[in-house]
Order: C-alpha cells, then sequence, then structure tokens
C-alpha cells in the first residue's frame, strides 16, 4: 500500500470516528430534549389540583387549559414543518427548545386563566416543529440501517423523564409548590437550550 493509499484509510477512519463521537452526542441530546418536553406538556397534569385551588379555576375551565395544548401542537404541525424547511435543523430546533421552555417557566408567573390559557396555546405552537425536527436530524446524521435504532432511543426519553422524575416533582410540588416547579422545568429548558447552542457551535 502506497504513503498515498495508507494516509487515505487513516483520514477515513478518523472522520468515521469522529461522526460516530457526533451522532452519539446527536442522539444523547434529542433524548434529553424529548424528556424535557414531555415533563413541559405534561407537568399540568401534576400541578392541576393545586394550581386550579389558588388561582380559581373550576374543573370544567381547567379542561379547556389541558385541551389549549393540543389544539395549537396540531395546528401548527404543518407550519413548524414549513419553517423547519425554510430555516433547517439548528435554527428550527434550538427556537422550538428556548420558547417551550420560557412559555413553561412563565407558567410558574400566572396569575389567572387567561394568562395560563395564552401560555399553554404559545407551549403547543413552540413544541410542534420539535418532533419533525427530531425526525430530520436523524435522517440527516444516521445511516438508513441505524435509523430505526436511533428514533428508537429518542422516543424513550418521552416516559422515562416522567417515570423518574414523577417523584422528586412530587416532592417539590408539596414542599415549594406549583409555581416553583414550573419555574424549575422551565429552567431545566433555557440550560438545555445553551447546550444545544453550544454544541451547534
Amino acid at each position: 500500500m502506497s504513503m498515498s493509499n495508507s494516509q487515505e484509510v487513516l483520514t477515513s477512519t478518523l472522520g468515521a470516528k469522529k461522526r460516530s463521537r457526533v451522532r452519539i452526542v446527536i442522539l444523547l441530546l434529542l433524548s434529553v430534549g424529548t424528556m424535557i418536553n414531555y415533563l413541559d406538556r405534561t407537568i399540568l397534569g401534576i400541578v392541576a389540583p393545586q394550581l386550579s385551588k389558588e388561582i380559581h379555576i373550576d374543573p370544567a375551565m381547567m379542561g379547556i387549559i389541558f385541551s389549549a395544548f393540543a389544539w395549537t401542537y396540531a395546528l401548527a404541525q404543518i407550519p413548524g414543518g414549513m419553517f423547519l424547511d425554510r430555516f433547517g435543523n439548528k435554527v428550527t430546533y434550538a427556537l422550538s427548545i428556548f420558547f417551550w421552555s420560557l412559555f413553561t417557566l412563565l407558567q410558574s408567573f400566572t396569575l389567572g386563566l387567561k394568562s395560563l390559557l395564552l401560555l399553554r396555546l404559545g407551549l403547543g405552537v413552540s413544541e410542534a416543529p420539535c418532533f419533525p425536527a427530531n425526525s430530520r436530524i436523524v435522517s440527516t446524521w444516521f445511516p438508513q440501517h441505524e435509523r430505526a435504532r436511533a428514533t428508537a432511543t429518542y422516543t424513550v426519553g418521552e416516559y422515562i423523564g416522567l417515570a423518574a422524575f414523577s417523584p422528586l416533582l412530587f416532592l417539590i410540588l408539596e414542599h415549594h409548590g406549583w409555581r416553583t416547579l414550573f419555574f424549575l422545568t422551565g429552567g431545566l429548558g433555557i440550560l438545555f437550550y445553551f447546550s444545544v447552542v453550544a454544541f451547534l457551535s
């Protein structure tokens, strides 16, 4: 084997190892992002009894609050996909994380029905591009024979977050109240946003 061929093989091997490491980090980020995503959208179910009592929301209106997320989440899917096509994975995923985390954090300051409803609507819009972006990122970075495994791995994050953190969430709720819970979960998302931006940079 010539020196030139040896260098090409070495370069190819090093490049493959680097891509493999990058894919591992990407899969980790997608898994954590999915975990936080589901945590932020479902945490209302944990705090609802305490929240509704404190800010005087009756069960019927609380049902509307729960539905609000689903309305905009469904309606924003196609526009979110169009945004993804226009601006790409990096911008779309980062903005989605930032705004869904911000809307979650701001729920800790809500004073009544209107503000909570608006924030839940905003949460639905901002989370809508996340899964289309996840799918596109996997398609971009993973070879075809690894994509199903990668998708299954980050999808597990949907349930790990609640399963692993539910006892802690209820403990925080009991001792510090629902506002603290929204603030902490939203803040966790903001920190994750900066981690993603640092990785992308």
